[in-house]
């Protein structure tokens, strides 16, 4: 999540929507009749389909925030002539169909682009540069130094918008942890083994841990996370890889993952084939005790209604190597525009509203994700905001220290500015997941994944 204490923005709204105002909205308007005749639900994507004029092909993956519809909805309602056509995929799949679609030349407009396809995916020509668009130097001014980086491609210019940005951290249930005997969470691997076991001995859960490990684009982010905790990088400025130099820290944890999957049984064996997004769903239901989480998704666990586990979890720094946790691991997907596309003033006017500024130069629909998502803002002036502060005061139960500490000192996935990124992810995962079956020891493994990124940097 964006940090809290950032200055005030200029264009920040200072209410706006609740949650439920926003999902309801949808409604009222439906009976006040101001929805075309078609359109059954704005909050379905199918609600953004106009009748005539310039139809915006926009691409997502699934899972859009639940304020994202009905804001553009609210948009096109001032556009006459004027529709998007919403296709998604799920983020599994999106990088791929993506790909497809750019080499086929389907005609796009408006593209969601997670962070580690930007760099790619501008390099081939695939997104139109922003830069000279009117607006666009406002909306940068006013997002994190991070999501600003995150939106250039290795050339320097801006191929998007900042549009979701958030930090991870370890979620645990403090009921399960308290009645296991302890009073606060791990701080470092060797105490996170003592407490999963301790939960698994007394009966709480037989795989109290989930370091969800599926291979699986943008996927690992307890791996990343530990990583970060325990001070180490895995490649330097220059995409030169450091992890197989003596004394990296990537040999101890794979060993440590290793035994908790096949040896102490604190991890499920079903956990390489669960994403995080799978792992967050298992603690919202009460199946997952402990995982690495998103800050946004204490809202889905403690505040959202259809939560099993509501008031119970709460968010620390991730465990490391040892207790002196030094850094977090943060994302900051954008959205861009496709270079093929033959609609790019209304495309922009269409973007700018929808990650950006309205038409008055405020953050409305970005304010109204935020507060559906419990955070994953890249403007940090947003969190001012009195609605936002109490949200997320209900979100940490009040202990907010350590929530807020893991913004501080977040980075991004390092490696994701090379081009080549997306195919080393890949053959790291291979090599990961042989590790965590037995099938490779960590050593090779570490030493072939290092020697395949100089390959793939020298290519």
């Amino acid at each position: 999540m964006s940090k809290f204490l950032g200055n005030a923005a200029t264009g920040i709204a200072a209410n706006g929507p609740s949650r439920r105002q926003i999902i309801l909205g949808g409604a009222a308007m439906l009976a006040a009749g101001s929805l075309p005749a078609f359109a059954q639900d704005r909050n379905a994507p199918e609600s953004l389909k106009r009748g005539g004029g310039t139809t915006l092909q926009l691409r997502a993956w699934e899972r859009y925030p639940a304020a994202d519809i009905p804001g553009l909805n609210r948009y096109l309602d001032g556009k006459a002539g004027t529709s998007v056509e919403w296709v998604s995929a799920p983020f599994a799949r999106y990088r791929d169909r993506m790909v497809a679609e750019f080499i086929a030349g389907t005609p796009l407009d408006i593209v969601q682009i997670p962070e580690t396809e930007l760099a790619a995916w501008s390099d081939s020509g695939w997104l139109a540069p922003l830069d000279g668009m009117q607006g666009l130097a406002q909306i940068m001014q006013a997002a994190t130094p991070a999501s600003v980086e995150a939106t250039k491609g290795v050339d320097g210019k801006t191929y998007a918008l900042p549009y979701l940005s958030d930090s991870f951290g370890f979620a645990y249930d403090v009921e399960t942890l308290n009645k296991a005997g302890f009073a606060r969470p791990a701080r470092s691997l060797d105490e996170l083994r003592t407490q999963m076991e301790a939960i698994k001995k007394a009966g709480l859960d037989d795989f109290p841990l989930s370091l969800a490990m599926k291979k699986q684009p943008g996927n690992f982010w307890s791996l990343w996370a530990t990583l970060y905790a325990s001070g180490g990088d895995l490649f330097a400025p220059d995409n030169e890889p450091v992890f197989d130099k003596p004394g990296h820290p990537l040999q101890a944890i794979l060993e440590w993952y290793v035994a908790a999957i096949n040896d102490w049984k604190i991890v499920g064996p079903e956990d390489l084939q669960r994403d995080w997004g799978a792992s967050r769903t298992g603690i919202r239901t009460g199946i997952v005790k402990c995982g690495y989480m998103a800050q946004y998704a204490l809202a889905e666990f403690n505040v959202w209604p259809d939560s099993k586990v509501a008031g119970r979890i709460r968010m620390a720094l991730v465990p490391g190597l040892d207790a002196n946790n030094r850094n977090a691991v943060s994302y900051a997907h954008s959205v861009g525009i496709a270079a093929a596309s033959k609609n790019k003033p209304a495309a922009w006017d269409a973007l700018r509203f929808y990650a950006g500024t309205d038409a008055s130069g405020v953050f409305s629909l970005p304010r109204e994700r935020l507060i559906a998502e419990g955070g994953r803002s890249p403007f940090p002036a947003l969190y001012q905001d009195p609605a936002v502060q109490d949200l997320v005061r209900k979100m940490t139960g009040g202990d907010m220290d350590e929530f807020l500490k893991l913004s501080s000192t977040a980075k991004q996935k390092q490696g994701i500015k090379a081009v080549w990124f997306p195919e080393w992810e890949d053959f790291w995962m291979t090599q990961i997941q042989e590790v965590l079956t037995k099938r490779q020891d960590v050593r090779t493994a570490i030493r072939r994944t290092a020697d395949e990124a100089r390959r793939l940097r020298k290519a």
